[in-house]
């Protein structure tokens, strides 16, 4: 028989799972000042002592909402692991394979990337723990991209522009904003001839700066 503790447990990871993903769902729709904790507490059905016990604030509520949809973008998106020393052989039908992979998790998983523009486009005296986190956060895939053009790159490239993987990052991110922006304006978007264009410019840019040494 299960003991009375496990079962709590149980039902609190529930309730705790079910106020994010009404959250998150509420952001989506409303943006930081549309969602509320009362909002919140009605969609869910629970007792807003039971919202407040798992989260103190609305900016609590809110971070932890963006670390939960992060986490879903995460597991559906590339992992961008460094290549080993033998390099690649196509170096842009490998950056086609990774903008693939990332605009394919854009569209099954938005809510994370919907949110944290969102949060980007806020401007308040006092900044929002979500949106702090969302920097943060995107600053962390920022990094791990760089460091996946770092292992892709012509060693004496790399060398001679250290910056550069830093740059195709920014890019990179870049890229999957106006990607996401605009195939939520125009469904009609051919995704795959968009990231073929994408990618083909980033290794024309790669393939240039090599030529031009």
């Amino acid at each position: 028989m299960p003991r009375k503790t496990d079962r709590r447990h149980r039902q609190g990871d529930e309730s705790r799972h079910k106020i994010l993903a009404t959250t998150l769902e509420i952001a989506s729709e409303r943006g930081y000042e549309g969602t509320t904790m009362g909002l919140v507490t009605e969609r869910t059905g629970l007792p807003a002592s039971s919202v407040y016990w798992h989260f103190k604030n609305k900016d609590e509520l809110l971070a932890e909402t963006l670390e939960f949809s992060y986490r879903q973008w995460r597991a559906s998106s590339p992992t961008w692991e460094d290549v080993d020393e033998a390099g690649v052989d196509d170096l842009r039908a490998e950056v086609r394979r990774r903008l693939r992979a990332a605009s394919r998790a854009l569209l099954t998983s938005p809510e994370f990337w919907r949110l944290g523009l969102m949060l980007a486009l806020e401007r308040r005296t006092k900044e929002p723990a979500a949106r702090r986190r969302y920097v943060e956060v995107r600053g962390e895939t920022a990094s791990a991209i760089a460091h996946w053009w770092a292992s892709v790159l012509p060693v004496a490239l790399r060398e001679s522009d250290e910056t550069l993987p830093d740059r195709l990052a920014r890019v990179h991110l870049a890229l999957m904003d106006g990607f996401f922006i605009g195939r939520r304006a125009d469904e009609r978007w051919d995704v795959e001839t968009m990231v073929e264009l994408m990618a083909d410019g980033m290794a024309a840019y790669v393939e240039g700066a090599v030529t031009s040494r």
